[in-house]
């Protein structure tokens, strides 16, 4: 568009010439948006934009939402009234309708801009056929008037600018200073009121700002500052907002206020779709007559910081405790500072296994801190230094300890296995790390690859540029670098594609079978899988049953570490465990790219179409059992094939009832079997009755997915076995007959159904087996003997069957030459309930 810069001034325009179009002037004037709403649809489309410099808005492509976001975020406090006159979307057609100017509204506003700062600008809107915009439509267009409107309020100084100088212009919030000034000052005046700090966190903000984009993140700020705004108007208070994600309150403590703040702020935080890791944190202090207003808000502070440690309570009102834990902490530093002077800390290891071979690949090293003879755990002492940084003086410690025990037994002559060493979050902004590891193993003479170097999940989320050249380098030395704790919450493939790692580690206690935990198996299929796609090995830890440690396997994990194989031990029996060379396995960890692949994988849409299901995993169905039935809620093409039965679609509710009744307790049995071992599922052969009587046989192997309600929810893959079955039980049924001929006869609803097993008469009568087989099913057979002969068969056959007996009949039979030869048929009832065998017929040549 070619675009004209020009001064509006479009009313005057108007009043001169009315032979003048406002959309010819404004399409070819300078304006920086210009933008069309379908008010019938509510769809906004904008049509230019002038990139970076006005504030961006977060709207889903509605114009009511970029409305309401306008009002909250972009447009001036004071010209919001402007704002909404001009622009609601309920008055909007009216409005223009019924203007002086038909057709045509305009008002000047300050717009926010990206560097925070508002201008002036115009705002013109027009609708109508005489405008060139379609029915229901509005255009609206904004330019850039805040040079001129300076002038006109004599605004010469500096650049003109709007600035905020006491409150952050996102939140609309006192800055840190203002708030702490007016807050005292607010207290000292109004000495009789109950009031209270109120200091508050978004747990994890950054993490968020990430996932969601920076942009969402104002956004919820900015509403957040929306909703103090409404506290410090309704109840006297007064607003902070110290950057980042830290936002104060002064108010009246009022529990049941405190508690609607806090869940209104939870509600917008989650509509994004976020989980409880953005959920906020509320630390609440009461002020006392003489209290030091910083201190008060300090102990609010402090609160806070209990609060985000609490899934469960995220509001804390803080008390003296608070500070006697932290005098405990800091009576634990002094103490372990003293400790690894006095080398009371040591470590254990816990050897890593392979599953196949049940051979060792390595250990970890695990701090043990003895203190006047008592064992401190390491879920004491470790998060007390991390809290306080004091972790690095532990790793470092632990770190040359191991270096030393490597060096000490291989100069012994003895085989050494690679051994983990954990690094920090801290350790990685406190020291140089690949630095650091290249000098130890230099001083103690060791390869690179005997010290596998442990870095946590959250680490890497965090500050993910830094802990990547810290990989790099590290893996560049020829360590090996494992990401520990993979699935805590963290974890993305995006994660994976930007840094190379050796291993991952992850935690068995995804495979807790409580019921709060049923999806812990998916979520660790899901994890394993995610490694198989980039082709990195996973280690298992905290394996602690054979059952756990046969289904890691089966879903092709390699490598294992937990009680079920060895607990960790001190260094004195590490060293006697690995003095076999024959229990060692120096390949290291190895991945196999073409694992077997488990079902969670085949069942997602992202990677395999139905049509590749259908040939990949066979006959499937999807089973609900709620009392006494059973129903196949869903099934993929292979399984309706392999079933072909008329009418199958009225046949997946009760399918117990299609299977004979001696069967029923089964089919309830292994679906019981299968909530028990939910691991590895149970399977069961299964007949299901046909049409005809006769059955199908499957070989039906049962997952349990859940429940959902009161149904439980199972997976099945099925085989059908039927013909294999019959073979067998045929072969079970001839095997005490020796014949020329064998004859299985089947008579089921009066219909008789013939199936030649042997044939050696092939050469006598002139008939191969399938002929044989075609004219008896046919009755084109009995053509071959005399009439006469015929009818006497029949009747002596048809008498024999309903006495359900057996007998022998000589009889005459015409071959392909026409010649007669001698047969003698013997029939031998069996009226098999299973196989549905009513006779077994053989027939030789009759002795002369």
């Amino acid at each position: 568009m070619n675009r004209k810069t020009k001064t509006l001034d479009v009313i005057s325009l108007i009043s001169s010439n009315k032979d003048f179009s406002i959309n010819d002037f404004l399409s070819n004037s300078s304006y920086d948006e210009m933008a069309e709403i379908d008010l019938v649809k509510d769809e906004l489309k904008m049509i230019y934009s002038v990139d970076g410099k006005y504030y961006a808005p977060l709207f889903d492509g509605t114009y009511s939402s970029l409305f309401d976001f306008t009002i909250h975020n972009i447009v001036h406090p004071d010209d919001v009234v402007t704002y909404k006159e001009l622009m609601d979307p309920k008055t909007l057609l009216k409005k223009l309708h019924e203007s002086s100017i038909p057709n045509f509204m305009w008002a000047e506003l300050r717009y926010k801009m990206n560097d925070g700062s508002y201008r002036w600008v115009e705002q013109f809107v027009l609708c109508g056929a005489e405008n060139d915009v379609r029915d229901d439509v509005v255009r609206f267009y904004i330019t850039d008037i805040h040079n001129k409107k300076m002038r006109e309020q004599g605004v010469t100084s500096g650049d003109g600018k709007i600035q905020v100088q006491e409150r952050d212009s996102l939140t609309r919030l006192y800055l840190e200073k203002y708030f702490f000034h007016y807050a005292t000052e607010k207290v000292k005046s109004n000495p009789n009121k109950n009031w209270c700090f109120i200091s508050i966190d978004i747990e994890h903000f950054r993490l968020f700002d990430e996932w969601y984009g920076r942009t969402a993140g104002d956004y919820l700020i900015a509403h957040i500052g929306i909703i103090i705004n409404e506290i410090e108007e309704k109840y006297d208070g007064i607003g902070g907002f110290f950057g980042q994600d830290d936002f104060a309150i002064l108010m009246p403590y009022d529990e049941v206020v405190i508690n609607k703040i806090f869940e209104d702020i939870r509600s917008f935080t989650i509509s994004f779709g976020s989980s409880v890791g953005f959920m906020p944190a509320f630390g609440v202090c009461l002020i006392d007559d003489d209290s030091n207003i910083m201190e008060m808000y300090n102990h609010a502070s402090v609160a806070c910081f209990y609060a985000k440690s609490d899934i469960k309570k995220r509001i804390y009102l803080y008390d003296a405790n608070m500070h006697s834990k932290s005098e405990q902490e800091y009576y634990i530093l002094i103490n372990f500072i003293e400790s690894l002077k006095n080398n009371e800390v040591s470590f254990h290891l816990q050897p890593q296994y392979r599953i196949s071979s049940k051979k060792i690949v390595g250990a970890e090293s695990l701090a043990r801190w003895t203190y006047k003879g008592e064992q401190i755990s390491p879920a004491i002492f470790v998060p007390v230094l991390e809290k306080y940084g004091f972790v690095t003086d532990l790793d470092k410690y632990i770190w040359e300890e191991v270096c030393k025990f490597q060096n000490k037994w291989i100069d012994s002559g003895n085989k050494a296995v690679p051994i983990s060493v954990n690094v920090s979050q801290v350790d990685i902004f406190t020291i140089d790390v690949p630095a650091y590891f290249n000098k130890l193993v230099r001083k103690y003479k060791l390869t690179p690859n005997l010290i596998k170097i442990e870095i946590t999940e959250s680490a890497y989320a965090e500050e993910s540029n830094v802990v990547r050249e810290v990989v790099k380098r590290l893996r560049s030395l020829g360590f090996i670098v494992i990401m520990d704790d993979f699935g805590s919450g963290y974890s993305s493939l995006n994660m994976l594609s930007n840094i190379n790692l050796d291993v991952i580690k992850l935690d068995a206690r995804f495979l807790n079978l409580d019921d709060n935990q049923a999806r812990g198996v998916q979520i660790l299929e899901s994890i394993i899988n995610m490694t198989k796609i980039i082709g990195v090995p996973i280690i298992v830890e905290g394996v602690e049953t054979k059952e756990q440690c046969d289904f890691l396997e089966g879903l092709g994990c390699r490598y294992v570490q937990g009680y079920f194989f060895s607990r960790p031990m001190p260094v004195e029996e590490f060293e006697k465990l690995i003095k076999d060379k024959d229990i060692i396995d120096d390949r290291g960890f190895v991945v196999k790219l073409n694992q077997q692949l488990s079902i969670r994988e085949f069942l997602d849409k992202n990677i395999y179409s139905d049509s590749m299901l259908n040939n990949i995993i066979g006959a499937v169905a999807f089973y609900s059992w709620h009392g006494e039935d059973v129903d196949i809620i869903r099934f993929n093409q292979q399984f309706y094939e392999s079933v072909n039965v008329p009418d199958f679609h009225e046949k997946l509710s009760s399918i117990q009832k299609l299977l004979p009744v001696e069967d029923v307790p089964k089919i309830y049995k292994v679906l019981q079997d299968a909530i028990t071992n939910r691991l590895n599922g149970s399977k069961e052969i299964l007949r299901f009755i046909r049409v005809d009587g006769t059955y199908s046989w499957y070989m039906i192997h049962f997952y349990y997915l859940g429940n959902q309600g009161e149904e439980k929810r199972f997976y099945g893959s099925a085989s059908n076995i039927t013909d294999y079955s019959e073979l067998q039980m045929e072969a079970n049924l001839i095997s005490k007959f020796s014949s020329d001929s064998i004859i299985l006869l089947r008579i089921i609803n009066d219909s008789w159904q013939y199936k030649v097993v042997s044939h050696g008469l092939e050469k006598e009568i002139g008939l191969t087996k399938s002929a044989f087989e075609k004219e008896l099913n046919s009755g084109e057979i009995f053509g071959r003997l005399d009439p006469q002969e015929f009818l006497t068969f029949k009747e002596f056959a048809i008498a024999s069957y309903k006495e359900k007996e057996g007998f022998v009949y000589n009889l005459k039979l015409r071959n392909n030459d026409g010649k007669l030869i001698d047969l003698r048929i013997r029939a031998d009832s069996v009226d098999d309930d299973v196989s549905k065998v009513s006779y077994i017929i053989t027939a030789h040549l009759k002795e002369n």
